[in-house]
């Protein structure tokens, strides 16, 4: 189960990792000339299929494994923690959040963000630009209170 332990530890790195290298990209991009921003923002595309989705799928999985281990490893009463819930339901929701919302809106984000001759970028991009920072910051609330409702409630 160590190696469990290891995975989950390492999908959770991975996944807000890279939602906060994501988050500084766009920061950073903001007062950039569009040509600039499009690259930024097919980078944030790419860095949410191949590293935060990547990253979240490994949590939910591994948090299933570890969550099913606790009554064969003979911890059945930790299933009576209320802050063991609380970091099952806010994970599940957070991992959901991010594969069922967030990948979809960066591969449109990152399909639409092409800058035109006239240095604009379509219309459309910036309403998956506010979703995407919305479900960035959500999953990543929900993911961090996961994380700490084991060591705090």
């Amino acid at each position: 189960m160590s190696f469990v332990l290891f995975t989950h530890v390492l999908g959770f790195t991975m996944w807000i990792g890279g939602e906060l290298a994501g988050m500084m990209v766009a920061y950073g991009a903001r007062d950039e000339p569009a040509q600039v921003r499009a690259g930024a923002f097919r980078l944030i595309s790419r860095l949410y299929t191949v590293v935060i989705g990547f990253g979240a799928l490994v949590v939910l999985g591994t948090g299933v494994l570890l969550t099913m281990s606790l009554d064969s490893g003979g911890l059945g009463d930790l299933m009576r923690e209320p802050r063991l819930w609380v970091m099952i339901l806010a994970g599940i929701a957070a991992g959901l959040l991010v594969l069922f919302v967030g990948l979809p809106t960066a591969s449109r984000m990152g399909a639409l963000a092409v800058a035109s001759k006239q240095g604009e970028l379509p219309s459309g991009f910036e309403v998956y630009r506010k979703r995407q920072s919305v479900v960035s910051k959500l999953s990543v609330g929900l993911a961090v209170t996961a994380l700490l409702a084991w060591y705090v409630l």
